[in-house]
């Protein structure tokens, strides 16, 4: 009886996805992606570390200068790559995915893309109007655009908080769905990015 359930539940999942026939991204997309998914989760990561160290103390000072130049790196990634994709169109989706998968795949993006330009930016209005230092990787000063506004300060670090939660919950949304669609439904979505699906598109 046992053996015969194991047979069973082996059946009734889904079998892999033959990924040769799958629409990858191209190389541009791919080294987009991948370096700005690791440079956005290491800014998420130390943000969040230093939010919960003493002001001014270290190693609050240092976590925050790696923060926020590692959040110029992605404002910069980010324009890059809305301007790749406004100007080369994105591989078609895998015709297993319903009109409502497509849907939430294509909410998910646009909102990252949006959270990608708006942490930054508010983190930048923060710090400027602030008269916080402004430091990149301690080489350079980035440019002051903003003189000491300590209202502006305040609005800008309330928004850059609530907007942090929302992070956290637009990548938990993206690493599980691509989790659910590589273990569970085995649909080949993990492949568009990583190089070993079909043609490039």
């Amino acid at each position: 009886m046992e053996t015969a359930q194991v047979m069973n539940t082996q059946t009734m999942r889904p079998p892999v996805a033959d990924v040769a026939g799958v629409p990858r991204y191209d190389a541009v997309y791919r080294v987009l992606h991948w370096s700005m998914a690791g440079i956005f989760i290491t800014a998420v990561v130390l943000g969040f570390w230093a939010s919960l160290l003493p002001s001014g103390t270290s190693p609050r000072r240092e976590l925050l200068v790696v923060h926020k130049s590692l959040g110029a790196m992605v404002f910069v990634l980010a324009l890059m790559r809305l301007t790749y994709r406004l100007t080369h169109a994105p591989p078609a989706y895998p015709a297993v995915f319903s009109r409502l998968i497509r849907v939430a795949s294509s909410v998910n993006h646009w909102v990252l893309y949006a959270l990608m330009l708006a942490m930054p930016i508010t983190g930048y209005v923060n710090s400027a109007a602030g008269g916080a230092p402004l430091q990149w990787f301690w080489l350079f000063d980035m440019p002051r655009l903003l003189t000491k506004n300590v209202e502006l300060a305040h609005l800008s670090k309330q928004m850059h908080a609530a907007l942090a939660w929302a992070v956290y919950l637009v990548l938990a949304a993206h690493v599980g769905a691509t989790i659910w669609h590589s273990a569970i439904k085995r649909d080949g979505t993990l492949a568009r990015m990583t190089g070993r699906g079909g043609p490039a598109r």
